[in-house]
């Protein structure tokens, strides 16, 4: 499966191969406290890994991209067949969240489909609360 995204800054076309996470943490003396009360700075970069015409991978921060076509086909080709994207998706009855396995009601986070006594998404991990 291809998929043509366009880098804003550059305004370059690349091939998608995957995205990717970053994490970084730096510490150094602090001017008063020297190294009983450090600095430290931390965080998280979200990227993906593209390539161009070359072959040569490159990563960028995943905001700086955005999804052009996907084999071949335009993005928001997709999202045609759906007539609204926010329904609650069919139940399959081979399904094992299926009408069988009781009540089904879907992620607020990632729309998958979950059982009503489940207390965690086993797709992203969401806390669900119960209503009564």
């Amino acid at each position: 499966m291809a998929t043509i995204v366009w880098h804003k800054p550059s305004g370059r076309k690349y091939l998608f191969l995957g995205p990717g996470f970053g994490a970084y943490k730096a510490q150094r003396a602090s001017v008063l406290g020297g190294n009983w009360f450090p600095h430290e700075e931390s965080g998280e970069i979200m990227v993906a890994a593209v390539c161009d015409g070359n072959g040569s991978i490159r990563w960028f921060p995943s905001e700086e991209l955005q999804v052009l076509e996907i084999d071949g086909k335009p993005v928001s080709s997709w999202f045609e067949s759906l007539a609204d994207p926010d329904a609650l998706l069919p139940l399959d009855k081979d399904d094992p969240c299926g009408a069988e396995a009781g009540a089904v009601e879907q992620c607020p986070a990632c729309l998958t489909r979950v059982r009503a006594e489940e207390r965690e998404c086993p797709s992203c991990g969401l806390t669900l609360i119960m209503e009564s």
